[in-house]
């Protein structure tokens, strides 16, 4: 396949997929960038350059989101990123962050994940917009991958909330009332299913009246 070339630094965004290293002669050369709704195209920045410079435009340095990822989730091995927590840009690697061959996918933009038919250790990776790719590792360590970065979005969107109610008067009086709503609509649910039990039947639930 051939691929456009772009401009020579990029900037990962919303839209961006996957980063894939571009490897010529055994040599990591550029990237090859996936983005949704859009033909794949390279840029001669690598990968590790691409993340490096991603996350100092969104504030932050690789290395500090890095550490960022590994004390919020105790995850040392090959942890997730969040690139702008603002955005929910969130990407987990396939391999380190030093090998030549390592693809950086973006969470959000993942479909499913299933198992090459052909080759164990190959995953067959669908994205947004139905594209699909294969990436060179086992369909378990590319779940395992992306479970990690969705427990990364969990707890930072759980710090984020805790410290917005604590500082935002505004925030905290939304919140208690989707909380109260939410406890009052269990509520209302838990008395239409014991109003729909019909005694005659010795306690079972009588479906075929409707819920109030």
């Amino acid at each position: 396949m051939e691929f456009m070339t772009a401009a020579e630094t990029y900037t990962v965004s919303a839209s961006t997929m996957i980063l894939e290293p571009k490897i010529e002669g055994g040599s990591l050369t550029g990237t090859i960038i996936y983005e949704k709704d859009r033909s794949p195209f390279t840029v001669d920045m690598k990968p590790m350059e691409i993340m490096e410079h991603s996350c100092l435009y969104y504030f932050s340095s690789y290395e500090g989101r890095k550490i960022s990822s590994r004390f919020l989730t105790s995850f040392s091995h090959k942890p997730p990123i969040v690139v702008d927590p603002i955005s929910d840009i969130y990407f987990f690697s396939t391999h380190s962050d030093s090998n030549k061959s390592n693809y950086w996918i973006a969470m959000n933009h993942v479909v499913s994940i299933e198992k090459n038919d052909d080759l164990n250790n190959e995953t067959k990776l669908t994205l947004s917009g139905n594209s699909i790719i294969t990436l060179p590792i086992s369909k378990r360590a590319t779940h395992l991958q992306y479970l990690k970065a969705s427990v990364l979005s969990l707890k930072l969107n759980q710090n984020i909330n805790s410290i917005r109610e604590k500082t935002e008067d505004t925030y905290k009086t939304e919140l208690s009332k989707k909380r109260f709503g939410f406890a009052e609509y269990l509520e209302r649910i838990e008395h239409a299913d014991q109003d729909r039990i019909n005694p005659d039947d010795g306690g079972d639930m009588d479906f075929n009246r409707p819920i109030k």
